[in-house]
């Protein structure tokens, strides 16, 4: 993603009063609050036919990080959802928000990025993949989220996040009638014609065009993994359960490798580098790992028999010696990805509704475990494994986890407001802009305002005043996509100690930029409780 150059070119805190002061009723609250964050797991455990087991309690489960087992200080069994008590007193704090709770229960929203992948996908696998997500789409409750992605050579956002079953059903239809796509499959099958085409006695033009096929379908990869990458930030603001869906015809983890062995007829690397994408799955992972996002991943050939319809979806599978290879490579990464995420990989299956059916149950029914993070020693990424002592059960959790600090996580926050509609809402922000003026050199200033109220801040008392420290995380993104860097500022406000609580302070900054149309977002920490409010405003400079 290109970036977009953001300049702050003068930024101010301030105590802001209308025309009339505020009332002095109640004083705002003065308090002194520890961030506590917690290590959350969403632990699957299925018996030896695949059905959820219920049953079992805390000292059942082992949780250990890098090799040493650690204390579980959270505990909670979730079912189609939610959190049911006696469990409700045991489960995260980060997991059970003020406003999913009903009586003795506790809702644990679920959020689907659906990402359609339509690179390596034929015209009749999307279909069948389309309708398949459909019939998942109609399963969701009326508190579940869903958000829908389309790739071929970029990404292209088909709805926002949202409740509305007709709305992601739309979207879907959409994805399946986008023109023709099947980028990296057209060009498989012209690389494929061209080779059939050149006689085994020029070896060296077919390894030629082999070579060149892999270094394409390299790039063509790298850009799509790229593009998942950004998109798992659009999940950081959502409580509750993050899936990614990832629906595809496969990727190749080792661009050209089977692609090659066909043109040459050897399955050896001495005349041929492949250079794989590994490290760009392994980095999708850790971010994912970190994010608390799970991966479900849906290969949509499913199984594929001899004949046109083989050819159709996976060109490779009809060639003697490399149909097994290739199919292997292109599966590689669905596995890993939701292997070590703790999700699923559906995959040689023409049961697509069953596979999707089965991601629904596991983001519905879990185990939620958690450990507080200031237990762990060390720190980076850090390997994670969970364990029950029941024989003969199937665990699946997230493999590995890297803390986020509190900036990475304001920062991935204004992130996601820049790219979706989702946003923080702790507590009220308002972001107003004033008419830009021209600078030179193409350039021009744009004033923005922030605004909240005094309570969202943690005042600390310093004499007859209070004080508060706040971060504010501002970003830009253009109509075209382009996204500046996420700039961030501090800023101490003071009160007088006996101020209103809707007492309104203010943050402003002149922002440089070039002409067109802009989203800007602020997003709002307090530094004493973590505790965001995010805001954003559309302008056009001119």
């Amino acid at each position: 993603m290109k970036k977009l150059l953001l300049l702050l070119l003068a930024v101010s805190p301030a105590v802001s009063f209308g025309q009339d002061p505020p009332a002095r009723s109640e004083p705002p609250t003065f308090r002194e609050t520890v961030e506590v964050r917690v290590m959350d797991l969403d632990v699957v455990v299925t018996d030896s036919r695949g059905r959820p087991v219920p049953d079992l309690a805390r000292e059942d489960f082992q949780v250990r990080v890098d090799g040493s087992a650690v204390p579980i200080d959270y505990f909670a069994r979730v079912d189609e959802g939610t959190i049911h008590a006696p469990d409700l007193a045991g489960a995260s704090p980060e997991r059970v928000l003020a406003e999913y709770r009903k009586g003795g229960e506790a809702y644990v929203p679920r959020h689907f990025l659906i990402y359609v992948d339509v690179g390596h996908m034929s015209l009749g696998a999307r279909g069948r993949a389309v309708e398949a997500l459909k019939d998942l789409v109609t399963r969701l409750g009326p508190s579940d989220l869903g958000r829908v992605v389309l790739f071929d050579r970029r990404g292209k956002e088909l709805s926002e996040w949202t409740s509305s079953k007709e709305t992601l059903l739309s979207a879907l239809s959409k994805a399946q009638e986008s023109g023709v796509a099947m980028s990296r499959l057209l060009t498989e099958r012209q690389t494929l014609r061209d080779i059939d085409s050149t006689p085994l006695f020029r070896l060296s033009t077919r390894e030629s065009l082999a070579r060149n096929y892999a270094e394409e379908e390299r790039a063509a990869v790298l850009q799509m993994l790229e593009d998942m990458r950004a998109e798992l930030v659009t999940l950081t603001p959502l409580p509750g359960k993050k899936a990614f869906l990832y629906v595809s015809g496969g990727f190749e983890l080792q661009p050209g490798y089977a692609m090659a062995a066909y043109a040459t007829g050897s399955f050896g690397l001495s005349s041929f580098s492949v250079r794989n994408v590994s490290q760009e799955v392994d980095a999708i992972v850790k971010r994912a790992n970190a994010l608390e996002i799970t991966f479900y991943t849906l290969d949509a050939r499913g199984l594929t028999a001899e004949g046109t319809s083989a050819a159709e979806d996976d060109p490779l599978a009809g060639r003697p010696g490399v149909a097994f290879l290739a199919r292997e490579d292109s599966q590689a990464g669905l596995q890993t990805l939701a292997r070590e995420t703790g999700g699923l990989a559906l995959v040689n299956s023409n049961d697509l509704e069953k596979g999707l059916s089965r991601v629904y149950q596991d983001a519905s029914t879990y185990y939620s475990i958690g450990v507080t993070l200031s237990k762990l020693s060390g720190s980076g990424y850090r390997d994670v494994r969970v364990d029950v002592t029941r024989p003969g059960l199937t665990v699946r959790a997230r493999r590995g986890y890297a803390p986020r600090s509190g900036a990475e996580r304001a920062r991935d926050g204004a992130q996601a407001t820049l790219l979706t509609n989702v946003e923080y809402r702790a507590f009220p922000v308002t972001l107003t802009t004033a008419p830009p003026t021209k600078q030179k050199r193409r350039l021009y200033a744009l004033p923005i305002q922030v605004t909240l109220p005094a309570s969202a801040l943690t005042f600390l008392p310093e004499g007859d005043v209070g004080k508060a420290a706040a971060e504010l995380y501002i970003g830009v993104i253009d109509d075209r996509g382009r996204m500046s860097d996420i700039a961030r500022q501090e800023a101490v406000f003071t009160l007088p100690a006996d101020s209103a609580p809707d007492t309104p302070v203010s943050y402003t900054a002149t922002l440089q930029t070039r002409k067109g149309n802009f989203r800007v977002v602020v997003n709002v920490r307090d530094a004493a409780t973590g505790e965001m409010g995010t805001a954003r405003a559309d302008v056009r400079v001119e």
